[in-house]
């Protein structure tokens, strides 16, 4: 069985015990009964233990030692403020099918561009997803996920979630993000959701520095229920009056939450345009329940009033619309 604090591969060996003790000091500050490994993309080595001071330089490595159930944590460890020389960057698809293992970036935990970084090789660009996460769960924070784009014509997916139970925390998930090439195909997402009982904590979710015009959301929750969206921040540059931040799919189930969420449309930017709804969904088998929406840049909450779709509290739009009662007709 694998351990956190193994033996050393190179320059000598560490006894049993020194083993053994090292693990339980570990155990005392890390309270997981897991295995923990150590991710350096900068000063890192695959032939390493994976020990705090002798770190995996990929993911890959690291993950391959894990044991699905066992609470085994990851530690993406930034090195320099620069993002690639922290960036662990993927040749192909990073699948997580493993139930209760944990990714966490060590850094200073800002909302955005988190030096914990997982992006696509320029050369394997063409990834949908480029992060599949399978496996239950599991906890992710203070990550960023960046996605550049792929050839021309090819659908990308920077972050896909079909397991359950799984908790992002403090990430920014930003898809089609190379403005080199196509930036925008069709049915591109950021965020792609399938499984049930997700949550996303203080995320950053989108991405404002490459125009949306083709596709059409930046978050797909094509199926699953009871996910939850707490205390975040969903952005977007959009030339497509018709552009959605969130699509919801007719299969959907009991609620999709967004509890104090913000949703900002940029606008005053080189082909900006204000979008006529945040959400697009015409159906489902429950409801969008929206607590204290702020949306800025959009003209409405939905385009037309969606009995799918019910607001409490305060909202960022000038005339204070409520989606669900039709103003000015029913909401006396």
């Amino acid at each position: 069985m694998p351990t956190g604090f193994g033996t050393q591969q190179a320059g000598g060996s560490l006894q049993p015990q020194t083993l053994a003790a090292l693990n339980l000091i570990g155990s005392g500050v890390y309270p997981t009964q897991g295995n923990i490994f150590f991710v350096n993309p900068r000063v890192g080595n695959d032939n390493n233990n994976g020990s705090v001071g002798s770190p995996f330089a990929t993911l890959a490595a690291a993950y391959a030692m894990t044991i699905t159930g066992n609470n085994d944590i990851i530690y993406l460890q930034a090195h320099s403020n620069t993002a690639a020389d922290t960036t662990n960057y993927l040749a192909s698809v990073l699948t997580w099918n493993k139930d209760l293992v944990h990714l966490i970036g060590v850094n200073g935990g800002p909302a955005l561009g988190q030096r914990s970084r997982i992006a696509n090789l320029a050369t394997a660009a063409a990834m949908a997803p480029m992060v599949n996460v399978t496996g239950n769960g599991c906890l992710f924070a203070n990550l960023e996920f960046f996605q550049g784009t792929p050839g021309s014509g090819t659908t990308s997916i920077c972050v896909q979630v079909t397991g359950q139970r799984n908790h992002f925390v403090n990430c920014q998930i930003a898809g089609m993000g190379d403005l080199t090439v196509v930036a925008d195909v069709a049915g591109s997402r950021s965020l792609k959701i399938s499984g049930s009982e997700n949550t996303f904590d203080g995320c950053t979710i989108g991405l404002t520095t490459t125009l949306r015009a083709t596709m059409t959301t930046e978050v797909e929750i094509s199926a699953g229920a009871r996910n939850l969206f707490r205390n975040c921040d969903f952005e977007t540059y959009t030339s497509l009056s018709t552009f959605k931040m969130v699509s919801i799919a007719t299969g959907c189930d009991r609620y999709m939450k967004f509890l104090d969420c913000n949703f900002l449309g940029v606008q005053n930017v080189t082909s900006a345009v204000a979008p006529t709804g945040v959400i697009g969904i015409t159906t489902m088998n429950g409801q969008v329940v929206m607590k204290n929406p702020y949306v800025y840049g959009f003209a409405q909450i939905v385009t037309a009033d969606n009995a799918y779709v019910q607001v409490l509290g305060l909202n960022g739009l000038a005339t204070g619309h409520l989606i669900g009662i039709a103003q000015g007709v029913d909401a006396a």
